[in-house]
């Protein structure tokens, strides 16, 4: 299996039947902290910062890509094994994304990405056995690429309960 096997399975995240990853979309869209939405959950940016550090550890460090806003986003993908013919084994994770400003922090621009990629309907769902795979594309105002992120539904619901310690 491979990224573009994936990207072969869009779904509109409100209407699947999968009631525990309707709801962690839900979260993701409406209530992750530092989203712009009145449900947001509010907490102290240190916290945020620890409790992400504590999620991204299990990440390879080669598949954990942050890049600057003006860099090109396909080289990137390819180093962080995202591209489309990526093989994806049932532990591959990874994301690679930019951020809005230097300011922004990486938690808030996964986050940032994850709710856009919803919002937008650029989420990807496949079912490969016992593990489903997650992929969210966000794409700028101009319609380019800027975040691939790749979770299985686990890895997703751990970081909603890490970042929400």
């Amino acid at each position: 299996m491979t990224i573009s096997d994936i990207l072969q399975h869009p779904v509109l995240p409100f209407e699947i039947e999968d009631v525990k990853l309707v709801k962690l979309f839900s979260f993701f869209l409406h209530s992750a902290p530092t989203i712009e939405s009145a449900t947001a959950i509010s907490m102290e940016a240190a916290r945020l910062d620890q409790n992400w550090m504590s999620f991204i550890t299990s990440y390879p460090k080669e598949s954990w890509l942050v890049i600057a806003p003006n860099c090109t986003f396909g080289a990137y993908m390819i180093k962080a094994g995202l591209d489309g013919n990526a093989v994806v084994s049932r532990r591959k994770k990874g994301f690679v994304y930019k951020r809005k400003s230097k300011d922004e922090t990486d938690c808030e621009a996964c986050l940032r990405h994850i709710r856009n990629a919803i919002a937008h309907n650029n989420v990807f769902l496949l079912n490969a056995g016992n593990r489903k795979f997650i992929l969210f594309d966000d794409y700028n105002k101009d319609k380019k690429h800027n975040a691939r992120l790749l979770f299985t539904q686990s890895d997703l619901q751990r970081l909603k309960s890490e970042i929400t310690k």
